[in-house]
């Protein structure tokens, strides 16, 4: 899949302030509105669960659970929604059309992606951490990693509230492109010390901030290498908004992410079949085990 090209210039975010950030509240919905609204249940359907519920003294989730219609996931799908889920309309060009969960929480992909939310989440569970940080981290893999990363970011903005969005790909940035950020100044610039205003946009979604890779002057690598990221982001002073990383490793990096990912709450792989050598895939994953890094699980491209 091809990335766009990007447009707007995003503001300044002060280092160390967090207010603001919330997703301002919404009036409840319905949830027999919403279910029909998003394509989660048919008319027909929505009126039965609706009645089942009433007749069984269950909430509108567990009488479709009940009747087979709803699984967990969409469940607590609805449920987010009902509470001031942020969507946009099909065809705003604010975000590329590729990123599907910030306008079709109904579609099969978006399901996938609340999947590997679900799971990381579970991997983060035995963590103190009330906001985890998060990282996708693709192995000799395309576009599909990046747009992967792009749609958690705002599956988490959708159902655990503020997030930021940080691309550590700064040989091959792609997070702006899709979230149609301009990558002026990013984490490149943070990491060097350059950025006098942490260097993070809003993006169109509400709710959901981003980090753009920045402009690397000499070796990105080197710049990642300085010591571990969950450490830097400490220094955000970002407080509850919960961070989700995306790295890239292409055939050759050698990559020491085991360092580079320590602290780091859950970390799923993107691999490609056919694509990604089992060597490098090897190594990466024993590395990331001697650091102590928790492996949600891998994903194939």
């Amino acid at each position: 899949m091809r990335l766009r090209s990007t447009a707007n210039v995003h503001p300044g975010l002060t280092a160390g302030t967090s207010a603001g950030l919330k997703p301002r509240a919404r009036e409840a919905q319905e949830p027999v509105r919403l279910a029909v609204q998003h394509g989660l249940l048919t008319e027909a359907e929505a009126a039965r669960t609706d009645a089942h519920a009433r007749a069984s003294d269950l909430s509108f989730g567990e009488a479709a659970v009940d009747l087979g219609l709803f699984d967990a996931d969409m469940v607590g799908l609805l449920d987010a929604m009902g509470g001031g889920f942020p969507l946009l309309r099909t065809g705003d060009e604010r975000i590329d059309p590729l990123v599907v969960t910030a306008f079709d929480p109904a579609d099969p992909y978006a399901a996938k992606v609340r999947a590997i939310r679900a799971k990381m989440r579970a991997t983060a569970s035995g963590n103190d951490s009330t906001t985890p940080r998060m990282a996708i981290l693709s192995i000799e893999t395309g576009d599909e990693a990046a747009i992967l990363a792009a749609n958690l970011a705002v599956v988490m903005a959708q159902m655990d509230g503020p997030t930021m969005a940080v691309d550590v790909d700064m040989g091959n940035p792609s997070l702006d492109r899709l979230f149609r950020i301009a990558n002026r100044s990013g984490l490149a610039e943070q990491l060097m010390g350059s950025a006098a205003l942490l260097p993070a946009a809003q993006t169109a979604l509400e709710g959901l901030w981003l980090m753009t890779a920045g402009r690397p002057s000499g070796s990105a690598k080197g710049l990642l290498t300085r010591g571990p990221l969950a450490e830097t982001a400490d220094g955000w002073g970002l407080g509850e908004m919960g961070m989700l990383f995306y790295l890239a490793e292409r055939r050759g990096d050698q990559t020491p992410f085991g360092s580079i990912l320590a602290g780091f709450d859950a970390v799923t792989l993107v691999v490609r079949r056919g694509g990604t050598a089992i060597t490098d895939m090897r190594r990466v994953i024993d590395d990331l085990d001697r650091h102590k890094v928790p492996i949600a699980g891998t994903v194939i491209a």
